[in-house]
């Protein structure tokens, strides 16, 4: 807008189609109404114009945040978030250029009596303000583009149906480690190199806990306790997870996760059980029975993790580890020997779930999955798996054979 010209002579038509390619909630601006606010002109009616477009808008993306946040409690701050992210990740490269660029012509300000360091200063601030105003400008059309879309539960069924078998994704995995562009990868940030069963099995424990530690934080932030498969593609990688197929497989086995697909892009979300959505705060509840359970429980939950992270950093752990996971029978061997000579009951059974689910696997789950499987396994394997899903089922019977063939030992001896 000139507001040197008359009124006539503004582009209003022009300016009430663009505000509509940035915001189609701005559809009910017209070139009439912009020219009933404009009145007789000039840089009052200049300011009348924009002041009425700002308010507009203002209302608009309000509306918008309604919109989002009514589409699932807590996914507006996270769109904002990653919209914003988004923005100053790439603004901020290109400003690292600009800055780069202007140092080689800042030298020539010497001839014209003018300190070229005060300059570089100068026009580099004006250049992160223009970077800034940018960002905002982008933020906000991108939150305005923005369209929810409905998560679908994924069902155990659909989770085996997005699966392929066992050799099919040794031979994706064998695909990918081939290519230049894993090997690339893998010497630039660090994929995790195979290094036995152990160090998988630490890296898929330790998997667990950043995935954790990432939805609680955006939990506590007021947001949605979600995260794409996308998002956690290099998380993933360094634990050694190469392809869906056995993201999908570890995702499955931890039992405080649950899967959700966005149908139209096909992509996959991680989230934690029942704990999606934001809840609202609420005054604390009278103290009962149940509740001091619940405590005691979350307590055991939170000793059993710091456990279990002192223990990654202990090398005997480690390798004994390595041993039980290349050496079956001998785990086998070692865990008869234990229950026997320990005395073990059922409350131990249950602190042995309660070690495997504080890794963020559900040991039964596991087993199943491992006895679906059977066919493809060693001998040793086979036994170890059908040995812990009776002592899961009914260990009272296990745990009183172990006594007998204790007993028939001693006896023979």
């Amino acid at each position: 807008i000139n507001a040197s010209k008359p009124v006539n002579e503004w582009l209003l038509e022009k300016l009430a189609e663009n505000v509509k390619v940035y915001c189609s909630l701005l559809d009910h601006i017209t070139p009439e109404k912009l020219n009933q606010v404009a009145g007789s002109g000039g840089p009052s009616g200049a300011a009348a114009v924009t002041a009425y477009l700002q308010e507009e808008a203002q209302k608009a993306f309000y509306r918008k945040l309604e919109m989002i946040e009514g589409a699932g409690p807590g996914l507006t701050a996270m769109v904002t978030r990653q919209v914003l992210l988004m923005q100053l990740d790439t603004f901020w490269q290109q400003h690292l250029k600009n800055m780069d660029f202007m140092k080689t012509g800042m030298t020539l300000r010497a001839y014209g009596q003018k300190n070229p360091l005060t300059e570089y200063k100068l026009e580099g601030y004006q250049v992160f303000l223009k970077m800034m105003s940018k960002i905002r400008r982008n933020g906000l059309y991108n939150v305005f583009l923005f369209q929810p879309r409905k998560l679908t539960p994924m069902s155990r069924d659909r989770v085996k149906e997005m699966i392929p078998n066992r050799e099919a994704r040794r031979r994706q995995v064998k695909e990918i480690k081939e290519s230049e562009a894993y090997k690339l990868e893998k010497e630039a940030r660090g994929v995790a190199i195979d290094k036995g069963a152990a160090a998988r099995s630490m890296n898929l424990a330790r998997l667990s806990l950043n995935v954790r530690q990432v939805l609680e934080a955006r939990e506590g932030l007021g947001e949605l306790a979600l995260a794409s498969f996308s998002e956690l593609k290099d998380t993933f990688a360094r634990s050694g997870l190469l392809t869906l197929g056995d993201q999908l497989v570890w995702a499955q086995a931890c039992s405080e996760f649950e899967l959700l697909e966005d149908e139209l892009h096909g992509e996959v979300y991680i989230g934690l059980v029942g704990r999606m959505e934001p809840q609202a705060a609420k005054a604390p509840p009278e103290t009962d029975l149940e509740d001091m359970d619940n405590e005691r429980f979350e307590e055991r939950q939170r000793e059993a993790q710091k456990l279990f992270e002192s223990a990654q950093q202990d090398p005997n752990f480690v390798q004994t580890l390595a041993a039980f996971s290349e050496q079956p029978e001998l785990f086998l061997k070692e865990l008869k020997a234990a229950s026997q000579e320990q005395g073990w009951t059922r409350e131990d059974v249950q602190k042995m779930k309660e070690t495997y689910a504080m890794m963020g696997i559900n040991l039964e789950v596991m087993l199943q999955e491992m006895r679906a499987s059977a066919d493809v396994l060693p001998a040793a394997q086979r036994e170890l798996v059908d040995y812990m899903q009776q002592m899961l089922t009914d260990p009272d019977s296990v745990l009183g054979e172990n006594a007998k063939d204790t007993k028939s030992e001693k006896v023979d001896a």
